[in-house]
């Protein structure tokens, strides 16, 4: 029980001590579908955001990042999102496509659109990792120029948490009663 409530303060801690929210946008990936974030965001969705040049330093860290939001794939079918990103939207999406694909960032949502601007989470960092989640639009991780994957990995969890605990406090409520009086040694719900 106490290690419920240590989790249960853990992530209400961490839910309060973000503060900045992620910025919507509402465009088509290079394959022609449309994304509106906070739409995505409202249903659940952990989206990691990965901006790129691409260029060769961003290769390791946007793997490793790929990696991650796909260890979720078995756990939580559909629910983590790798939005690989050109870092202006001047990249054409034929050679964000030939990028990913070279490197193995195949199961990936691929943007070339600068609506996703990179200065609404504080400006360039090749790569620039962010990390969003909940209804309320939470950025959970923002790591510029690399990726800590241990950080990654629990802004992920921290994201997929609020989540739960969104849709447990947005969910209707029921009364519970509880009889005979509980001074007897059993009760029916």
């Amino acid at each position: 029980m106490k290690k419920q409530q240590l989790f249960f303060a853990a992530v209400l801690m961490s839910l309060f001590s973000f503060s900045q929210t992620a910025t919507n946008f509402n465009v088509n990936d290079c394959s022609g579908t449309n994304h509106d974030l906070f739409t995505e965001l409202n249903s659940g969705k952990v989206i990691v955001l990965c901006w790129v040049m691409p260029c060769s330093s961003c290769i390791g860290p946007a793997i490793s990042a790929y990696n991650t939001s796909q260890n979720y794939t078995t756990s939580n079918p559909g629910q983590v999102l790798y939005y690989l990103c050109d870092d202006v939207g001047n990249t054409s999406c034929s050679t964000i496509n030939t990028w990913a694909n070279a490197n193995g960032i195949i199961n990936s949502t691929r943007f070339s659109n600068s609506a996703i601007n990179e200065n609404d989470y504080g400006g360039s960092g090749m790569p620039h990792i962010v990390v969003l989640g909940g209804t309320s639009h939470t950025i959970f991780f923002d790591e510029k120029n690399g990726v800590n994957i241990t950080n990654l990995t629990n802004a992920i969890n921290n994201a997929l948490a609020a989540v739960g605990i969104e849709e447990l406090t947005n969910s209707n409520l029921f009364s519970l009663k509880i009889f005979p009086k509980t001074s007897n040694t059993q009760s029916t719900l």
